[in-house]
């Protein structure tokens, strides 16, 4: 009989758990390098209008993007036992959705850049996990 959720069992489930986890671990400390930047007196009325213009969604939505990338560079990089495949880029989306989604709850450490798990933000996170994964689609 077929199954067709019968391939979920086979995937890396651990591995990308701990792709991502890294990823968000990553993106907490560039949040909190750049709170330190904005913290200047210099640079912060430049950094509070960027935020405060249209350009803010932007921004938001740009680190969606660089999140889902930023993971499959990892999973390329420091992973490599993981066969990288679209199943195993389908299944970083929703690790990352998972690790997004209990880092909205760690109110310690700041969280400019970092997406809050919001349907834009998981479309960002899914184009740019795509995006970088593009010569794995096959």
């Amino acid at each position: 009989m077929f199954e067709p959720l019968r391939s979920l069992k086979y995937l890396p489930w651990i591995e990308l758990l701990q792709v991502s986890l890294f990823t968000i671990g990553v993106t907490i400390a560039i949040d909190v390098l750049f709170l330190q930047l904005a913290q200047i007196p210099a640079v912060y009325p430049t950094i509070a209008q960027l935020f405060n213009s249209p350009f803010g969604m932007l921004i938001a939505l740009g680190a969606a993007v660089g999140v889902g990338a930023l993971a499959v560079a990892i999973m390329e990089r420091w992973f490599r036992r993981i066969v990288i495949t679209n199943s195993t880029l389908w299944a970083l989306v929703p690790c990352l959705a998972l690790w997004l989604w209990l880092r909205s709850f760690l109110t310690v450490f700041p969280q400019l850049l970092t997406p809050v798990l919001s349907f834009e933000s998981l479309v960002c996170v899914i184009l740019g996990v795509f995006w970088k994964g593009k010569p794995y689609w096959r």
